[in-house]
């Protein structure tokens, strides 16, 4: 393990709080939860959920300072489970009322993607936006990348934000498809070989 990051145990509130912070101008998060004053109770209540499921599946790692989060599935787990679903449905009707069925049927495109094989997903990676630019989104995902090619699994993630792009193929990724969320921005899904 990394000496700049460790396992994510008992700060999953505090680590909610950073993925909330730094996805806090996301264009897909934005536009799953567009209403600007429900917008930052929302969000957070999505990372709690999914910091959660991602501590409970033994992957979700912190950078020892705090500032940046990381969110992995180990290969055949689902990330969203039916309770998740369910959540996640309460949460896109208090935010969208008559937009949720266009909201959850272009969110809905993104399970197409995921690649056939066993591979690790990566749900969610986030860094302060103070501590951008020094290369801790890089360590966020070394961890989880040195057991794929150690392994030999291939990893998954869906880019919600045109910038991060290019961190995601400095580690390897490469874009496979556009998805054109409706009325929204583009996800693209992005796979990595093992090296």
């Amino acid at each position: 393990m990394s000496s700049t990051q460790h396992v994510l145990q008992n700060r999953s509130d505090q680590a909610a709080q950073t993925l909330a912070v730094a996805f806090a101008d996301d264009p897909v998060m934005c536009w799953i939860f567009h209403d600007p004053a429900t917008r930052d109770a929302q969000l957070l209540a999505f990372m709690a959920m999914a910091t959660e499921r991602s501590r409970s599946v033994g992957h979700a790692f912190e950078l020892v300072d705090g500032d940046g989060v990381a969110l992995w599935c180990p290969p055949e787990v689902h990330f969203f489970t039916e309770a998740m679903g369910l959540e996640f449905y309460e949460l896109a009707l208090t935010s969208n009322g008559a937009r949720t069925d266009m909201v959850l049927t272009g969110l809905s495109e993104m399970g197409e993607h995921h690649p056939e094989e066993p591979h690790f997903y990566l749900a969610n990676v986030g860094v302060d936006p103070g501590s951008r630019g020094k290369g801790n989104g890089a360590k966020l995902l070394d961890r989880v990348l040195g057991t794929c090619d150690d392994e030999g699994i291939v990893a998954y993630l869906e880019s919600s934000n045109p910038r991060n792009i290019t961190l995601y193929e400095r580690a390897g990724f490469e874009v496979t498809a556009e998805i054109h969320l409706p009325e929204g921005p583009i996800m693209r899904p992005m796979v990595r070989q093992p090296r």
